[in-house]
C-alpha cells in the first residue's frame, strides 16, 4: 500500500469519487471475526450491515465492546448485538471518553487477539476524529505485531478511505433494528439518520440500482496496519488544511436538554468538525456539568455570572476558534447529520467574498406555506443571516467585528451583515442543508424581545441606512411591519428579516407594548452619538432596510 486515498468528505477533490474499487464478495472474508468497537453503537454505525452477513453465514464473531460495561448502555450493547444474530458480547470497564489515558488497553485488546485468534478484525479507521477511536486503533497495533489477521477499518463519524466497498442492501433492515437497541438518551433518530448518511456516501458511486446500501473500509493486513496507521495520521493535517477545518460556536443558557439533543447532533455529522466550543452565560440548570459529564470533547468557557449579553458570550466563543471556518450556532438546533458536510461542499463553491452560508431553519409553528415557499427555498444573497444556524468564514467576521455587544441580543446578525458588506463580503441563504431550531416561529413574544429588537433595530440603521432610507424608515416600518397581515408573513413573503415575524403580534399582545417601545426609543435616543461615531452608510446592492 504506497498511498491512502482521500476521503471526499475530507478533501476539495471530487475526482476521487472516480477511483473507487467495484463492490467485493464478502463471502471471501475469515470467518473467525472480532470486532473491537470503543462505544456501544459504533458497532453497528460502522460495520452492522457486514456483521448482519457474518451471523447469516453462521461464523464465529466476538464482539468487544471497550466501554459500556456497568452503564445503562450494556443492556442496549447487549440487545443490539442480538439484533445482529450475533451471540452475547463483551463489555469493558473503561471511561467513556478516556481510552487514550487507559494503561491497561493494549493489553486488554492483545489478549482478546491471541485468546480469540482471529482471521479478521473489524476496527476504527484511522481518520476516525474522536480520540477513544484512534486508541483503540494504536492498541491493535500493538496487538497486530504479536499476530497475524485482515483488518477492515470503518467509519463511524466519517465513511473510511475507500479501499474495499461490500454490499448490504439484504441487511438493511437488521442493522435498523441493532440501532433502534441503542436507544439511550433519545439517540435513536439520530443513529439511524447518522447511518443513511453514511451509507448514501458509501454507495453514491455504485452503478447497480439493485444495490441500495453499502459499507466501506480500509483493509489492511496485520503487517501493514502500523504503516497504514502512521500515513493516516499524516494525510489528515494535510487533509484538513485542504478543506477547512470548522469550530462549532454555541452560546447557552439554562437549555440543558437542547445543549444535550444540540451537542449529539454534533458529534454525529458526517464530517466532524474541528472543535466544539460552548460559552455557558452561568447557566443554573446543570448544563456545564452536564457537558463536562457527558461531553468530554468540548471546549468549555463558563461565564462568572448570567448578565453577558448573546452577542458578547458569541463573541467569547468566536475568540476560541483558530480554525478558518466558524458555525454559529444557537444553544436550541438540532443538526442533520449531512449539514456541516453540506455546507461546507457549498460554501467552497463560493467566491472568498462570501462571508457568510445562512442555512435552512424549520422551527415549531412554521406554516407549511413558508416552509415551502419559493422565496424561502431559493438560493440568494439576501441582508442579514440567521444566526441559530449558519457557515461562516471567521477572517471577515473578525475584520468586521464580531458582533457589537452593546445590541446585546437580537438584530445582531443584520448589523454585522452590514459591516461585512461595508467590506465587500455578501451572505448567502442556502436552502440545500436545514436544521430544526426549538424556539416557535417568529419573534419571542414578551416585553424583553420587543424592546430589543426595536431597539437595535434602530440602532443599527441609524449606524448604516443611507440617509434617505434612514429618513422614510419610521413610515415604512409602520406600513410595511406593525400593519403587515399575519398571511403575508405565513406565505413566506417575509423571510430576510425573521425578527420583524410575529411585530404586530406582538404589539397586540404584549401587555404595556407602547410603553416598552417608548423606552426602546429613549435608548436610541441615548446612543445617537454612539451611533454618529460608527455611522458608515452601506451602498452595497445587496443591502436591505429591516422590513422582511
Amino acid at each position: 500500500m504506497d498511498s491512502l486515498p482521500n476521503d471526499p468528505l475530507l478533501s476539495a477533490a471530487p475526482s476521487v469519487w472516480k477511483d473507487f474499487p467495484p463492490l467485493a464478495d464478502p463471502e471471501a472474508l475469515p470467518s473467525r471475526v472480532l470486532v473491537l468497537a470503543p462505544h456501544p453503537d459504533d458497532e453497528v454505525l460502522g460495520c452492522g450491515g457486514m456483521l448482519a452477513f457474518h451471523a447469516a453465514r453462521g461464523d464465529e464473531v466476538r464482539v468487544v465492546f471497550l466501554t459500556g460495561a456497568g452503564t445503562p448502555r450494556e443492556a442496549e450493547a447487549v440487545n443490539a448485538v442480538s439484533a445482529l444474530g450475533l451471540g452475547s458480547p463483551t463489555l469493558c470497564s473503561f471511561k467513556d471518553g478516556g481510552l487514550a489515558e487507559e494503561p491497561e488497553l493494549s493489553a486488554r485488546i492483545g489478549r482478546e487477539v491471541e485468546e480469540f485468534s482471529p482471521g479478521l478484525v473489524y476496527a476504527p479507521s484511522p481518520l476516525e476524529h474522536h480520540p477513544d477511536h484512534r486508541a483503540a486503533l494504536r492498541a491493535l497495533v500493538d496487538a497486530a505485531k504479536k499476530a497475524q489477521f485482515n483488518c477492515l477499518l470503518y467509519g463511524v463519524n466519517q465513511p473510511a478511505p475507500r479501499g474495499v466497498l461490500y454490499d448490504i442492501t439484504a441487511w438493511v433492515q437488521v442493522k435498523r433494528a441493532a440501532l433502534e437497541a441503542h436507544a439511550s438518551q433519545a439517540l435513536t433518530t439520530g443513529l439511524i439518520e447518522k447511518a443513511e448518511a453514511l451509507g448514501r456516501a458509501a454507495t453514491i458511486n455504485v452503478d447497480d440500482p439493485a444495490v441500495q446500501a453499502c459499507e466501506s473500509f480500509s483493509d489492511v493486513s496485520s503487517v501493514e496496519l502500523a504503516s497504514f496507521a502512521r500515513r493516516a495520521d499524516q494525510l489528515a493535517p494535510a487533509a484538513k488544511d485542504g478543506l477547512p477545518g470548522t469550530t462549532a460556536v454555541i452560546s447557552s443558557w439554562n437549555k440543558i436538554e437542547s445543549v444535550r439533543r444540540n451537542l449529539e447532533g454534533l458529534f454525529r455529522q458526517t464530517r466532524p468538525f474541528a472543535r466544539v466550543v460552548v460559552v455557558d452565560n452561568a447557566s443554573s440548570d446543570g448544563t456545564a456539568d452536564m457537558i463536562r459529564a457527558e461531553f468530554p470533547a468540548v471546549h468549555l468557557v463558563e461565564m462568572p455570572h448570567s448578565r453577558y449579553g448573546a452577542c458578547e458570550t458569541f463573541n467569547v466563543g468566536f475568540a476560541q476558534a483558530e480554525t478558518p471556518w466558524i458555525a454559529i450556532l444557537d444553544d436550541d438546533v438540532v443538526l442533520p447529520p449531512d449539514w456541516l458536510a453540506g455546507a461546507t461542499a457549498r460554501l467552497l463553491e463560493e467566491p472568498e467574498s462570501t462571508a457568510v452560508l445562512s442555512t435552512k431553519v424549520v422551527e415549531p409553528g412554521m406554516p407549511e406555506s413558508y416552509k415551502s415557499s419559493a422565496a424561502v427555498n431559493t438560493e440568494r444573497y439576501m441582508s442579514t443571516f440567521r444566526g441559530c444556524a449558519s457557515l461562516a468564514r471567521r477572517a471577515p467576521l473578525a475584520e468586521a467585528g464580531f458582533y457589537d455587544e452593546r445590541l446585546f441580543i437580537y438584530g445582531n446578525e443584520r448589523d454585522l451583515t452590514c459591516r461585512l458588506q461595508n467590506a465587500g463580503y455578501r451572505v448567502l441563504q442556502y436552502p440545500g442543508v436545514e436544521v430544526f431550531h426549538e424556539t416557535p416561529f417568529g419573534i419571542k413574544q414578551g416585553q424583553r424581545s420587543l424592546y430589543y429588537h426595536a431597539r437595535n433595530a434602530g440602532i443599527s440603521m441609524l449606524k448604516y441606512a443611507p440617509l434617505s432610507a434612514l429618513l422614510k424608515l419610521p413610515w415604512l416600518v409602520l406600513k410595511e411591519v406593525v400593519l403587515r397581515p399575519r398571511t403575508a408573513e405565513e406565505a413566506g413573503e417575509v423571510t430576510d428579516a425573521t425578527g420583524t415575524i410575529g411585530i404586530g403580534r406582538s404589539l397586540r399582545e404584549t401587555r404595556g407594548a407602547w410603553w416598552v417601545l417608548l423606552k426602546a426609543l429613549f435608548s436610541i435616543v441615548m446612543n445617537i452619538p454612539y451611533c454618529i461615531r460608527h455611522r458608515r452608510p452601506v451602498h452595497h446592492p445587496d443591502f436591505e432596510l429591516p422590513l422582511g
